[in-house]
């Protein structure tokens, strides 16, 4: 194949820029990093820097799940606010103080939260949509009262659920009309719809106008690939197109499963150069411009669903040993060549498919 350079097509659009790697903190991922802060301070100050430091990987998006008290895959993340006339506590679980400790180091960091699941006081509302929003809106504001947490998005979906696209636009006009907050929510950016490996939430934009204005970014998971009415949207209207939940490699499970590769190692599938041509194609493939590992830090203890699917293992905090896997140094060979802010050469970029298969998703993999 041929590949030609011309640097007169280079997408100078932002929207169309190379946003970086992003993070997603969710399903208790992150939670023994707490007890690596309190346990060995420097060495949670070095894994944080190896996430979004310059010296590492570099993270510059970063998203956490709100939290409901629910296993939301590998574990649960402790809900803020369980019934509707408790004061929120943001410091339960380690998602906001990570993503306050993170802007210590990275202050450009952007941030952005997503439901798994809702607490059940919303769920059982008469008016479900005004509850959600109270719930929405009390994080916002919970997290900034505890650490001054400043949220760039929301993510207006429930993660891998059915979209509700009256409820994105309800979302999104009660935030350009609030008026009782701590700094302006009417700026902040909805993302949608967080599905997997579907892009109907392009296609609903196109028939719905009030739905076009209300999205700002169109996501999906585990999928390089995307069709014609999401580059309409990033061409035409100037959406962002996020991969918005992605894998992390799964390379450390032990030493025959790295070098062969049955579903784990360097060359299978969600291996570490599986995991690469990804990040290469989801540009070329689908118009996207962050991808974001699910999760960069595995901080949780071995045995728990996906526990073998991150760039950096960290479960062992009464001693303060990490390891920076094989995926950290995958990641690297990205972070250290490519800035945000820089632009695509349309032409210039490629990425293959996987023979047989498009499919990405984790959930295929053997156990």
């Amino acid at each position: 194949m041929q590949i030609i350079i011309d640097g007169k097509k280079a997408q100078l659009a932002q929207n169309r820029r190379y946003r970086g790697a992003g993070m997603v903190s969710a399903n208790n991922s992150s939670r023994l990093l707490l007890d690596y802060k309190w346990e060995h301070p420097d060495r949670y100050w070095g894994i944080l820097r190896y996430i979004f430091g310059e010296e590492g990987v570099g993270i510059t998006h970063l998203k956490i799940e709100m939290g409901s008290d629910v296993n939301s895959s590998s574990g649960t993340e402790p809900c803020i606010m369980r019934t509707r006339d408790e004061i929120p506590d943001c410091t339960r679980g380690a998602g906001y103080q990570l993503a306050a400790d993170a802007k210590t180091i990275n202050p450009e960091l952007t941030l952005d939260m997503l439901y798994w699941s809702e607490p059940k006081w919303v769920t059982d509302a008469e008016d479900v949509y005004a509850a959600r929003y109270e719930w929405y809106k009390k994080t916002l504001d919970a997290a900034y009262a505890a650490y001054g947490l400043v949220f760039d998005y929301v993510s207006a979906v429930r993660n891998e659920r059915e979209m509700d696209t009256e409820w994105i636009k309800y979302l999104s006009g009660r935030l350009k009309a609030e008026k009782a907050c701590p700094y302006d929510y009417a700026v902040i950016r909805i993302v949608a719809a967080d599905e997997v490996e579907t892009w109907k939430i392009a296609e609903e934009m196109q028939k719905d106008r009030e739905l076009l204005e209300a999205v700002d970014v169109v996501g999906s998971h585990y999928t390089s690939w995307s069709d014609e009415n999401v580059i309409l949207l990033a061409e035409k209207y100037g959406k962002e197109v996020w991969f918005s939940e992605a894998s992390s490699p799964m390379s450390y499970v032990d030493g025959i499963r790295r070098i062969n590769g049955t579903g784990y190692g360097l060359n299978d599938q969600n291996g570490i150069l599986d995991v690469a041509n990804r990040m290469i194609t989801m540009y070329p493939g689908g118009g996207m411009t962050l991808y974001e590992y699910q999760p960069v830090v595995s901080a949780y203890y071995d045995g728990v669903t996906y526990c073998h699917k991150q760039l950096i293992t960290a479960s062992e905090p009464w001693s303060g040993y990490y390891l920076l896997d094989s995926g950290f140094f995958m990641a690297l060979h990205f972070s250290k060549f490519c800035k945000k802010g820089w632009a695509f050469v349309d032409g210039a970029c490629f990425g293959g498919r996987r023979k047989g298969r498009r499919r990405s998703c984790d959930r295929k993999c053997p156990p």
